[in-house]
């Protein structure tokens, strides 16, 4: 059986996007091209891959479930095969995510590979390395040159570190599926806030006070639990335990285990993603990177959010 790239290429984007138009524009091809490789893709494979609707895009069936899961790593053998075949990437930006997201959050490889789509779209000669890396380490990582790249979730008050604010994060609480709210589907972030909450004090205050809630209340009034967590693993292990809850973006709960539950918080305050880049990286293809993140963030957030639907 031969797969045609292209129809991968469109497949995870139109997974990434939940929508076949922004998938087509990502791609720089018509909304007609990425629908006919997409069906030449079911074709091939010989089992349905998306569900549809008459506004396009409804979800993944079963086999695309499975197949979005190494349909990204595909892409990525394939570009490095050319790489080595024709030589190493004019450059390659490695972009620091947080450690363990991919447990919480298994649309994100796809969604990765989007983006690493639509850069060379426009800067072919790029190349896009997912590098995860612990919470303490994401700005030295950063001011060190390991990475160059940081999706996170403040403004950074360091001198040497440009923030670029990003597309909202939609906030929700994540409990044990035991904890006493773990029945309910909403909950007032005022009520919310009054609970025992994770705090990692290792962790600057531009990445840890949204989750805290500090623009809810002061946190001389919250209950703070200190946690040695480097991911996000970690994180969701303590809460098993039924004691604390904390907040997470809600795109990194769309693969959740029966024992965690997320909750709807109301009246919650917008907050935002961010890059953060060093100030002296010049590059036009760091720039456009930046510019699609805001696409990226977006659209982990929509598939997230549309699991409730």
């Amino acid at each position: 059986m031969d797969l045609e790239l292209g129809a991968v290429e469109c497949f995870v984007a139109v997974t990434a996007q939940r929508h076949f138009g922004r998938a087509a524009a990502a791609l720089g091809i018509s909304v007609s091209a990425v629908t006919k490789r997409i069906q030449r893709l079911e074709a091939d494979l010989g089992v349905p891959l998306i569900e549809r609707d008459s506004g396009g895009f409804l979800g993944l069936t079963a086999a695309g479930q499975r197949f979005v899961q190494v349909a990204p790593g595909l892409l990525r053998a394939v570009q490095t095969a050319r790489f080595a075949a024709v030589g190493e990437p004019d450059t390659t930006l490695r972009l620091a995510v947080p450690a363990g997201v991919g447990v919480v959050a298994p649309l994100l490889p796809a969604a990765l590979a989007t983006l690493e789509l639509a850069l060379r779209h426009t800067h072919p000669g790029v190349a896009v390395e997912s590098v995860p890396t612990p919470f303490p380490r994401l700005k030295p990582d950063l001011l060190s040159s390991a990475v160059d790249l940081v999706l996170t979730f403040g403004a950074s008050a360091e001198p040497l570190v440009q923030s670029t604010r990003l597309s909202q994060i939609y906030r929700v609480g994540l409990v044990s599926a035991g904890h006493p709210l773990g029945r309910r589907r909403t909950v007032p972030v005022e009520e919310f806030a009054q609970l025992p909450m994770l705090l990692n004090p290792e962790l600057p205050d531009d990445y840890m006070l949204p989750f805290v809630l500090a623009d809810v209340r002061p946190l001389t009034e919250a209950t703070l639990v200190p946690i040695d967590a480097s991911n996000t693993a970690h994180v969701a292990q303590r809460i098993l335990l039924g004691r604390e809850v904390t907040v997470v973006p809600v795109a990194l709960t769309a693969n959740l285990p029966p024992e965690l539950k997320r909750i709807g918080l109301t009246g919650v305050p917008p907050t935002y993603y961010y890059t953060h880049h060093r100030r002296d990286d010049v590059r036009p293809e760091l720039r456009t990177a930046i510019e699609l993140m805001a696409d990226f963030t977006d659209s982990i957030s929509r598939a997230a959010l549309a699991l409730d639907r």
